[in-house]
């Protein structure tokens, strides 16, 4: 009841937060630009947004790609077309499964625990420290962590896409039995460069949301361990709600511009 009158007050704190949390990002490019960041904090944040990250990402996707390719060979199978099976597979993993995966996961894997880092430093006074020091906590905290999630969100997203199809392959073979290379003859005929431009477009968005929403929310923690918690379910919940609005976003002005420069793009 204290969070529903609390929002009752305050119906757009929303609204600032978010502001908030663009300016925070704002500042992080900026240092960023000028090389002002620790850069042995870049890498140890980089291996844990990596690295780290790998396992999960390789299982997760690697499950979709074995339920996806099963669901539409099912589907090929009825009209007797297996042979567009690696079409198929190809524009959902590569456009939109790929990049939107690898961000949920990079959320959930990396996303909650840097929140919970940076918050437990808020309510322990740690970022005051810093400024007393003189140090400003966006170029300290911020800035590698957003440069991390930036880089290595493409990379995990090609992993992403790479193990995905190796589950759709193996579903072709054993389910379908399709030849390998018919499937992988017709999965190349369909991506190309753009298509794998858009992608880590995508998931560069979705990296550099994970790691704002994360430091953001919780350089502006309080109340002891509940506000540690609460930042970090926030944290998590609006990163993974903007990576699918912002696939959205981009998908739908890639389609409209491409509609109208080259009309052969959306067949």
């Amino acid at each position: 009841m204290q969070s529903i009158s609390k929002f009752g007050k305050n119906p757009f704190i929303w609204l600032v937060e978010l502001g908030d949390s663009f300016r925070i990002f704002t500042f992080a490019i900026y240092y960023i630009l000028r090389g002002k960041f620790p850069k042995k904090e870049f890498i140890e944040q980089a291996s844990r947004l990596g690295f780290d990250t790998l396992p999960v990402v390789a299982v997760v996707t690697f499950f979709i790609g074995l339920a996806l390719t099963l669901q539409i060979s099912k589907q090929l199978m009825g009209v007797g077309n297996t042979s567009t099976l690696g079409t198929s597979v190809a524009v959902s993993i590569v456009r939109e499964i790929g990049p939107v995966i690898a961000g949920v996961m990079i959320a959930a894997r990396v996303g909650g625990a840097m929140a919970a880092e940076i918050a437990t430093m808020s309510v322990t006074e740690q970022i005051d420290a810093l400024k007393i020091m003189k140090i400003d906590p966006i170029s300290f905290l911020v800035a590698p962590r957003i440069l991390a999630s930036m880089i290595m969100a493409p990379l995990l997203t090609v992993y992403a896409i790479y193990i995905g199809s190796l589950g759709g392959m193996l579903i072709a073979i054993i389910y379908v039995q399709l030849d390998p290379y018919m499937f992988f003859d017709s999965f190349r005929s369909v991506v190309g460069d753009r298509d794998i431009l858009i992608a880590l477009a995508k998931a560069l968005v979705n990296g550099s949301l994970v790691a704002t929403f994360s430091c953001a929310f919780g350089m502006q923690t309080s109340g002891g361990a509940a506000g540690v918690g609460q930042t970090t379910t926030k944290a998590v919940v609006w990163a993974m709600l903007c990576i699918f609005l912002f696939n959205f976003l981009i998908t739908n002005a890639v389609y409209s511009v491409g509609k109208v420069l080259d009309p052969s793009f959306i067949k």
